[in-house]
């Protein structure tokens, strides 16, 4: 009988359990700072073409004022395995953009990974798809 008594406890406890409303994430100081960010990436020269280039990615906060003590690291991955990743950084900008050297490797689809560190510790990634002319 104690053994019922005990399976019925514990089957109730479960049942409880599984009804109780879920917990939302509440939205946190860098949620909410991360959607007052601007961030524009562009391409030079444009259009993309294998060779050498500069990833210009540009910052502004909601009130439009430049943001330029942010370090920014970026990573191209083609859309096929098998090629090597295409990196880049830089630490500071100038009237909010910030300028990285780069290298497409080979034409086609890529993947641009851009994360963004602000200066309070912030961070931010973005991500941009294009094609890059052979």
């Amino acid at each position: 009988m104690t053994k019922v008594l005990s399976l019925l406890v514990l089957m109730s406890a479960l049942l409880l359990a599984g009804c109780r409303e879920s917990a939302q994430p509440t939205p946190t100081a860098a949620t909410l700072e991360q959607e007052d960010i601007d961030i524009e990436m562009a391409v030079e020269p444009a259009p993309a073409a294998v060779g050498d280039a500069t990833l210009v990615v540009t910052l502004h906060d909601s009130s439009g004022a430049p943001i330029d003590d942010a370090a920014i690291a970026v990573r191209g991955d083609m859309t096929h395995a098998g090629m090597v990743p295409v990196l880049g950084d830089v630490t500071s900008g100038s009237n909010g953009e910030y300028r990285i050297p780069f290298e497409w490797t080979m034409g086609g689809d890529w993947i641009i990974t851009v994360d963004i560190t602000l200066a309070d510790g912030v961070q931010i990634s973005r991500v941009y798809e294009m094609t890059v002319r052979s």
